[in-house]
């Protein structure tokens, strides 16, 4: 595990362990976004790339804002990022090419919680209205599903292993979980659509659905021609990755 943290001489990169190793890379007062898990790159806040053997630096993630908060996706291909604006971004891990803007804007006041599942495949981000989202990075464009929180703002966000939970901490639940599980989400639309899983004649959505998902939620008779945006999103991101 790597950490980076602002020091008034730049950003001390520590490798931790039994015999933790450090050094400073960045400029003086330069404040870190976020490490890599390799420990070979951070970003920092003003979307500078650093590479951390060498303190070699390109600009990256063009277009954004100073950037309070930044992750790295665990596999090495995704760097999520949000500016001060509020806007969530998805960008490749290099931050050269912008896959997508996943929020135009939110509360400047609030630093959202980010998190990528271990292989991924999954993105979520807390919101100021203590709401979270969750994305398929292969589908990105696509609305992000909003799991159930509870109240307050979202202090920390993280996917079990196999992305089947999604651990939520706030300020008044230490930790809730939000079951990511395929059959549940079919079921839910199911049920929304006043049927069962095993046999509905239509579902109302607001876009067409590739026919693997829709033999998941009841047969390639279902009929998706408009979107319930807080329900089929769900089905999109825990059924079409997890078959």
């Amino acid at each position: 595990m790597h950490t980076a943290v602002s020091t008034r001489d730049g950003i001390l990169v520590t490798r931790q362990g039994a015999h933790p190793v450090s050094h400073v890379v960045g400029r003086r007062s330069e404040g870190p976004a976020a490490i890599d898990p390799a420990g070979r790159t951070v970003v920092t806040a003003e979307g500078a790339l650093i590479d951390v053997a060498t303190g070699g630096r390109r600009q990256g993630l063009q277009g954004e804002d100073l950037l309070p908060t930044a992750v790295f996706s665990p596999d090495g291909r995704y760097l999520a990022a949000a500016d001060t604006q509020g806007r969530l971004t998805l960008w490749d891990a290099g931050g050269q090419h912008r896959i997508a803007v996943l929020a135009a804007a939110d509360s400047t006041a609030e630093r959202p919680a980010l998190a990528f599942s271990a292989d991924g495949s999954l993105l979520a981000a807390s919101r100021a209205d203590g709401s979270v989202r969750v994305w398929e990075t292969e589908s990105p464009r696509l609305a992000g599903a909003t799991p159930p929180t509870g109240d307050g703002p979202v202090l920390a966000i993280g996917f079990t292993p196999g992305a089947r939970e999604l651990r939520i901490a706030t300020a008044h639940l230490p930790l809730r979980s939000a079951r990511l599980a395929p059959d549940r989400a079919a079921a839910d639309v199911c049920a929304r659509a006043g049927g069962d899983p095993a046999g509905v004649a239509q579902i109302s959505a607001r876009r067409a659905l590739p026919a693997d998902v829709l033999r998941e939620v009841g047969g390639p008779g279902l009929d998706f021609e408009g979107a319930s945006s807080d329900v089929l999103p769900l089905v999109v991101v825990h059924i079409r990755g997890y078959p």
